[in-house]
């Protein structure tokens, strides 16, 4: 999957980089380098399981900081999860949204209206 300029999350809407956006706030958002130079948080959405077993919210962005992936992936990072039609949505919603927060607030993402 290539970097993009916007991600849209099935049943939540579209998301893009924020021009604002500053090498600074990522590192202090806690994500890491890989390989490539590019930027990876990957976060939790299940804290009643170990972090390797659960879903997890997953935000890659481009060394560059022009583009972004991002989806929500399931234990193992084996394949997109929609967390909006589980029965146990209400806490993974939760708490994904209060990442997704986090990151517009600090001028890394924003939201499309």
């Amino acid at each position: 999957m290539a970097f993009a300029k916007s991600v849209t999350i099935p049943n939540d809407g579209t998301y893009e980089i924020d021009p604002q956006i500053k090498k600074f706030a990522l590192l202090d958002l806690g994500f890491l380098t890989n390989n490539a130079g590019a930027f990876v948080l990957q976060r939790p959405l299940q804290p009643d399981l170990p972090v390797d077993q659960s879903i997890k919210l997953k935000v890659t962005v481009s060394k560059d900081l022009t583009g972004f992936k991002m989806v929500v992936v399931s234990a193992g990072n084996v394949a997109p999860v929609d967390i909006f039609a589980r029965a146990d949505k209400d806490e993974l919603v939760k708490i994904y949204r209060y990442y997704l927060q986090e990151l517009e607030d600090r001028q890394v993402l924003k939201k499309q209206s």
